[in-house]
């Protein structure tokens, strides 16, 4: 390999490399620590890889995070495959001329130089920087358009900014090349002697002597001059495509595959003159050209020093930061940090202020009937009364709308379902406000921009915001500092999944699986690099968010929606399936949930030890339904026939109580303790307590036919009427 292919291979090599270079500014470990999301959030693969439609939204989105839903929208219909097939076909198109235009520019400064080319930019050259300018301004036209989302985008961050810089560079670049290879080019050729030039030939008029256009085919070596006019391996002032005519070929012939012995075969002109002392300078032509040929070549190191900033990052800022959140944020920060310092600490130890959501972009109010009248006087912009999941959807679109199907979202309606008795009269106003809003969430009212007192404060999963949103994701994500980590431990569930009718916190702890996360849990990774929160890599034993939430890497993604995953309704009086639960019905197919519940148990147990669990749970299930709970409900439904007991009130007749306690307490204890494996409340807080139940609730049926009458409790303190 010669010396000078050597050189050209190197040269195109870096000027690929220059392009083609993965981006690296901002998608890295450190940026994905900051945004939460590793990656897997943006890549096909935890290694990086294609991209997912979230991660072309990301550089849509000027290379920011968070992603608005409108953005993630129009990222959506742009990651069809006929539209990435599109954009991969300019995509190539655009790398594959640039190189090619980048490395003519290069080859012809380092091996033809500017100053030789006496007569103008050869033919073939014209063309080939034609067809690369042209193919790289439609090309990049329709990938420019595919990845910036709006016009701002060129001028509010780095990446737009470097776009914006380079598009003006490559515009001057183009303009400079259309000038210099049109009128240029034809003063070049008008300033050069036709064939025979002058006789004594130097270094300064060398090359005028290139073989183009006419003119002769002369080149030097070791101080003597060869006319290779004649030679049929010289056409065109060319020799193999590899030397050019009018230059000093001295050391290319050093690597040569021949000798100077060659040289025999060709006309000897004799030796290379000395030039005069202040040789002839150049014509103006061709001085024009030569400086825009220089200029052209700073442009290009220009614009690849463009492409450096955004893919491999920049010392210092470019740009300040102007978002109208940011600053509207740092106004709400001066003055909560006096006010309410706790709220602003963990806002600053917390993801949000690590990605620069700042207060405006959470709490920034959606419509009129939403603004907090108290704030206008100190903020320059509408805040909310109630931060909801609308509020939230706008950087977690996906979490967002699974949350707003799940039980989660809607049990305030479903409370009502399920315990119609305790909204019939049990309780009043104060204790449901107290006891059960404080978990299933309260119906927010809003007079005068301020919630009413009954209805706020609260953070129930099940809140109805006034926005017309259902939830609350500080329920989970306790604000504000909304840590992961806080969020796959139990303690985030146990506020509300406690106590005599769902004990799940309980039933946990007594489970191997709870004595496994209070033996081990504080060694356990709760938010790993990666994102990723693998079983037996980041935890040894599941907690709530992993059984019910949580990907299964190869199996399926992470779902805010609770209801997934769920083959049975332990909750109900009688055990039914999640499609046929009444208060809520479920859009799912059991049998495919159920294989998802099994692949989560599958990541450490045996096929077989995960059947045999399932099956048991079956069984449960059908032994409690067939023995227990279908007896009792055919004795209450007797006694109601019979006109003993009274279908006017509930909670009025002992025995009413008894039979809400059967289904709702024990019931519920035996089914739902088989289901986590707690023995103790399968057997002693479950099914031993209904037996005793069971024979109490009989007891009392006889007593009453016998005394033609139930025995009825004094009126309740508090009870509403």
């Amino acid at each position: 390999m010669t010396r000078r292919t050597s050189i050209l291979l190197l040269m195109s090599l870096l000027s690929i490399a220059a392009v083609v270079s993965p981006p690296a500014a901002w998608a890295k470990e450190e940026y994905a620590r900051k945004t939460g999301q590793g990656c897997i959030f943006c890549h096909q693969e935890s290694t990086g890889g294609p991209l997912k439609t979230v991660g072309f939204a990301y550089i849509r989105n000027g290379y920011r995070y968070p992603i608005s839903s409108e953005v993630l929208e129009k990222a959506e219909r742009l990651q069809r495959p006929w539209h990435k097939a599109l954009r991969f076909i300019v995509g190539y198109l655009h790398l594959l001329a640039a190189v090619i235009f980048f490395g003519a520019i290069f080859y012809i400064h380092i091996f033809v130089r500017p100053m030789r080319l006496s007569g103008g930019i050869p033919k073939p050259e014209r063309l080939l920087g034609v067809s690369c300018m042209i193919l790289l301004t439609t090309t990049g036209i329709y990938l420019t358009w595919a990845r910036m989302d709006r016009w701002e985008q060129f001028w509010d961050n780095t990446f737009g900014l470097m776009l914006s810089i380079k598009i003006g560079l490559f515009g001057l670049m183009i303009a400079i090349a259309m000038v210099a290879i049109t009128i240029v080019h034809r003063k070049m050729k008008a300033e050069v002697p036709p064939s025979g030039g002058p006789e004594t030939v130097t270094r300064a008029n060398l090359p005028q002597f290139d073989g183009t256009d006419g003119r002769p085919a002369y080149f030097v070596h070791a101080e003597q001059v060869y006319d290779a006019s004649q030679s049929p391996k010289w056409k065109g002032g060319r020799h193999f495509g590899k030397h050019t005519a009018g230059t000093d070929l001295t050391e290319a012939l050093k690597g040569a595959p021949h000798g100077p012995e060659v040289l025999a075969r060709l006309r000897h002109l004799g030796p290379l003159a000395v030039a005069d002392a202040g040789a002839p300078k150049l014509a103006p032509a061709r001085r024009a050209f030569v400086i825009m040929a220089y200029t052209n070549l700073v442009l290009i190191f220009l614009i690849l020093a463009c492409i450096g900033v955004w893919r491999w990052d920049f010392p210092i800022r470019l740009l300040p930061e102007r978002s109208e959140a940011a600053i509207v944020g740092q106004t709400c920060i001066e003055c909560h940090r006096v006010k309410t310092p706790g709220v602003v600490h963990d806002w600053e130890s917390g993801m949000h202020a690590q990605v620069d959501v700042h207060c405006d972009k959470c709490h920034h109010a959606v419509d009129e009937a939403s603004v907090l009248r108290s704030h206008l006087e100190f903020s320059p912009n509408p805040v909310a009364v109630v931060v909801s999941p609308k509020n939230c959807q706008g950087c977690h679109p996906q979490e967002a709308e699974q949350y707003s199907r799940s039980k989660h979202a809607n049990t305030w309606e479903i409370m009502w379902k399920v315990d119609v008795w305790l909204n019939q009269g049990a309780n009043n106003a104060i204790e449901k406000t107290s006891g059960c809003y404080a978990c299933h969430g309260t119906t927010v009212v809003v007079e005068n921009g301020k919630p009413l007192a009954g209805t706020w404060p609260n953070v129930g999963v099940g809140r109805v915001n006034p926005d017309g949103s259902k939830g609350s994701c500080t329920s989970c994500h306790t604000r504000h500092r909304f840590s992961i980590a806080e969020a796959r431990k139990p303690e985030a569930c146990d506020q509300c999944h406690l106590g005599p009718d769902h004990p799940q916190i309980e039933i946990y702890t007594e489970s191997k699986h709870g004595t496994l996360y209070h033996a081990e849990g504080h060694e356990w990774q709760w938010d790993p690099r990666d994102r990723q929160w693998r079983a037996a890599i980041d935890y040894r034993a599941p907690t709530c968010a992993t059984c019910h939430m949580s990907a299964v890497s190869g199996k399926f993604p992470a779902s805010h929606d609770v209801t997934e995953r769920l083959s049975w309704e332990t909750q109900t009086p009688r055990t039914v399936r999640p499609q046929n639960f009444e208060a809520f019905p479920a859009a799912t197919d059991w049998q495919a949930e159920r294989r998802k519940m099994e692949a989560v148990c599958l990541q450490c147990h045996a096929s077989a030890w995960t059947q045999d669990h399932f099956s048991n749970l079956d069984q449960v299930i059908q032994n409690y339904d067939e023995q227990y709970y279908d007896p009792i409900k055919a004795l209450m439904d007797q006694l109601y026939a019979d006109g003993l007991i009274s279908r006017e009130k509930y909670f009025d007749e002992e025995i009413e109580w008894h039979f809400y306690e059967f289904w709702h307490h024990e019931g519920r204890r035996a089914r739902m303790g088989t289901a986590m494996m707690a023995p103790d409340y399968a057997w002693w807080h479950g099914f031993y307590e209904l037996k005793h139940r069971f024979v109490d609730l009989h007891a009392m049926a006889d007593d009453m036919k016998n005394d033609k009458g139930a025995r009825r409790h004094v009126p309740l303190p508090g009870r509403s009427q």
